[in-house]
């Protein structure tokens, strides 16, 4: 596993202006999974820019969700609400407040 080369992927999907398909989105996400997987693995300046980012996709999530609406809801089905990212849907209706640390 490339730790630089997974920030550096998730940095660009939160902060850039978009030309993404759906499914570039959702490999994103699934690469959030995988940073989450492997969270214990990242020293402390990389979990905090890994913490900066999710506070950037939660300011961001209502772009997000527009960008992936009819195909986050298909994904939730398998995802736990721990892996707050799949569920902007929720975080953009101020249903869900993910504690992000």
């Amino acid at each position: 596993m490339d730790k630089k080369h997974l920030i550096k992927g998730y940095d660009i999907f939160v902060n850039a202006e978009w030309d993404l398909s759906t499914f570039e989105h959702l490999y994103e996400l699934e690469c959030r999974d995988v940073i989450q997987e492997h969270i214990n693995d990242f020293n402390k300046a990389e979990k905090e820019e890994i913490k900066k980012l999710d506070e950037i996709l939660v300011k961001r999530a209502l772009l997000f969700y527009k960008a992936l609406k009819g195909f986050l809801e298909a994904e939730q089905k398998n995802k736990p609400k721990s892996h707050w990212w799949w569920y902007l849907n929720e975080i953009a209706d101020n249903k869900l407040n993910p504690q992000i640390n």
